[in-house]
């Protein structure tokens, strides 16, 4: 166990306003949609942030409450959280005694509202699809995600708006929360206010960086009116928009930042973007770890007050560093304790390499939250369920002799919840690493090397479990069965490349996706892409990074349709710039040695795409042949992960998961 414990900055106490904080690690907000349907706390949201409590955050913020339904009257999300009312200080203040008890602070960032971004439905239940509710902005600008008509807000909702998110903070401080977050960030409300992009208000509330301030200034004061210039004020904000001359840059920004800090505001947290540029709000895989230090860098330059740093610092030492370079002043992560609730606890511990890290996949937010489900996380089965009797992970009174035939992800999270239960797992793997098939070809794409965190971390705890046996090299079949002993079987030996019937595809210039990724292929020119999902999608990224000439053929309308919303916009992007032709609604009939033929299924075009390879990529077939083999012999034989149903890595660990629990 790696008993290096150097962390004096991030481990050391600290200091927001008048609040002192264990640590200089902060949890920062993510939407969980654990509320009830009428935004009260519930006892899953209890349970998943005292869970995180245990495991050493500093100062966890609540995701986003939603502070005037009545003037804002569209969830941004269908499921917030609310202290629009006194109605919730119950419930809030069982949250912040529970989580004090765990050993932290908490805080609770609060929004007037998700103005023309916001996605949810009514507050008033039962409208959607009858009452024609408009979402509410400082103009009447849309959204171009939310694509949705606003209406512009007169001077009288913001005087009431002001007031009514005042009387919040008020509510925060009885609850007990010990410090308010102000939700100005990622062109919500406030933001909108704030922005150029959304504001074009020609009165006292829109032209001028003052008068863009004047609704958060406002609402500040009325946060201080209502709750005491005591309680520590804390502004979310993006410092930079990301939307070229239309948004807000840095440097007005830092201005900003003064202005802040001359209104008594406690910290400020520096996030960035706005929906229209999602990508650096939630920043996917493809842009580097600390992306957005540098704003936060930008800010403590110009303000006394604390500075908060955002943006995929998974990595213990890189925290260390960044706080320690004084490139800012406290440590938030989201993503990182979804993932991982001990982060602070095991970093104390001196036990780096137990750390589950985060993979940056965005199922968090992009498939599940966008998507109006219930926060669930790709690595981190247990995130969400803490409540759930059927998601713990008890000793068994009768172990058992398991054998598992795969050491994917399926079976090594089988193996590491089996092996935590007490029974002897015997794991046999036909490759010489864990993870050594599709996980470790997903894994070679540009910037998916962020996978390997996933083996590491199971060699690393199954290291720790004397009762889990790990056999390389070690190929099962039906002639070496005998030398199997087990009373129950699973089998995890994912899928393979599905190769479908089509004339040429045996030619010599016609490779698959995972021969190229693995460099058993060293393609240069011409090359055509067959299937546009996600391997398809990355494996044209990689051939582009090699300067080949890319073409991608896909059947369906679109491509990249099964992936996640943020990492799918980004990987557009890529793939456009980089000068890919996408053919879309085209359906392959015959490879040739220099061209493929197809034929687009709108217009009946057939079509001659000259190349000098393909690579395919339709996707895969569970691998399960094993199966009645295995059945036979053992009896007790469940199929997990893809070699059950092809899915995705959420969906295998998953998997491996909640068969561990049931055996």
């Amino acid at each position: 166990m790696n008993t290096n414990t150097n962390f004096p900055h991030l481990l050391a106490p600290g200091q927001i306003g008048n609040l002192t904080l264990k640590n200089h690690v902060i949890m920062g907000p993510t939407e969980t949609l654990y509320a009830s349907s009428d935004g009260e706390v519930t006892r899953p949201i209890i349970d998943y942030y005292v869970r995180r409590a245990k495991g050493g955050a500093g100062l966890i913020v609540v995701h986003s409450a939603q502070g005037n339904t009545k003037i804002d009257p569209i969830d941004p999300y269908a499921g917030s959280l609310r202290i629009d009312d006194n109605a919730y200080i119950p419930m809030l203040s069982q949250l912040t005694e529970e989580v004090h008890r765990a050993g932290a602070k908490i805080s609770i960032i609060v929004s007037p509202g998700g103005g023309a971004q916001s996605l949810g439905f009514p507050y008033d239940k039962g409208s959607q699809g009858v009452c024609d509710v408009s979402n509410v902005g400082p103009s009447e600008k849309q959204s171009m995600v939310a694509q949705r008509k606003v209406r512009k807000l007169t001077v009288d909702e913001i005087h009431k708006s002001v007031e009514a998110f005042g009387l919040c903070a008020g509510r925060a401080k009885v609850a007990g929360f010990d410090a308010f977050y102000i939700h100005a960030v990622g062109g919500y409300l406030i933001s909108q206010f704030l922005t150029p992009y959304f504001n074009d208000r020609e009165d006292e509330y829109g032209g001028s960086l003052e008068n863009r301030m004047r609704f958060l200034l406002e609402i500040i004061a009325s946060c201080q009116k209502h709750a005491g210039k005591d309680f520590p004020l804390i502004v979310r904000m993006s410092i930079d928009e990301f939307m070229g001359d239309a948004g807000r840059g840095i440097e007005e920004s830092k201005q900003m930042g003064k202005m802040l800090e001359e209104a008594g505001v406690a910290a400020i947290d520096c996030s960035a973007g706005i929906f229209e540029s999602m990508h650096m709000l939630i920043p996917p895989f493809y842009l580097p770890q600390g992306v957005l230090v540098p704003l936060a860098e930008a800010m403590k330059s110009t303000v006394n007050i604390p500075v908060i740093t955002q943006g995929r610092l998974y990595e213990p030492q890189m925290a260390e560093d960044i706080l320690a370079d004084g490139k800012a002043d406290f440590i938030s992560l989201s993503r990182g304790w979804i993932c991982e609730p001990d982060w602070v606890k095991k970093i104390s511990e001196g036990d780096i390499k137990g750390l589950r890290k985060c993979i940056t996949c965005n199922h968090c937010i992009g498939t599940r939250i966008l998507n109006n489900l219930p926060l669930r996380c790709t690595f981190n089965p247990q995130a969400g369920r803490e409540s759930e009797r059927g998601a713990r992970v008890k000793k068994t009174r009768a172990p058992k002799n398991i054998a598992i035939i795969g050491a994917g992800p399926a079976g090594l999270e089988a193996a590491y919840t089996l092996g935590k239960r007490g029974h002897i797992v015997d794991m046999y793997e036909a490759s010489d690493k864990i993870c050594g098939g599709q996980l470790l070809t997903a894994s070679l794409p540009p910037a998916k090397d962020v996978l390997n965190y996933i083996p590491a971390f199971y060699a690393e705890q199954l290291s720790r479990l004397p009762n889990v046996n790990i056999h390389l090299n070690t190929p099962v079949s039906a002639n070496n069965l005998n030398s199997i002993s087990a009373d129950v079987v699973l089998l995890a030996t994912g899928a393979n490349a599905l190769i479908p019937n089509i004339p040429g595809i045996d030619n010599k210039n016609v490779y698959t996706a995972e021969e190229v990724l693995k460099g058993n292929a060293d393609l240069s020119g011409k090359v055509v892409v067959a299937g546009g999902g996600q391997i398809g999608g990355e494996t044209a990224h990689f051939l582009l990074e090699k300067g080949c000439e890319v073409s991608i053929i896909e059947m369906l309308p679109a491509i990249l349709i099964k992936e996640e919303l943020i990492t799918m916009l980004t990987l557009l992007n890529i793939l456009s710039t980089g000068g890919a032709q996408i053919l879309t609604n085209t359906k392959i009939s015959r490879f040739n040695e220099d061209s493929v033929e197809a034929l687009n299924t709108q217009s009946g075009e057939t079509l001659s795409v000259p190349c000098d390879h393909v690579v395919v990529a339709f996707g895969t077939k569970p691998e399960n042949s094993l199966y009645q083999t295995l059945k036979t012999k053992f009896g007790d034989v469940r199929v997990i992960g893809d070699a059950d149903v092809v899915g995705n890595i959420q969906t295998a660990i998953h998997s491996g998961f909640f068969a561990a629990l049931d055996i």
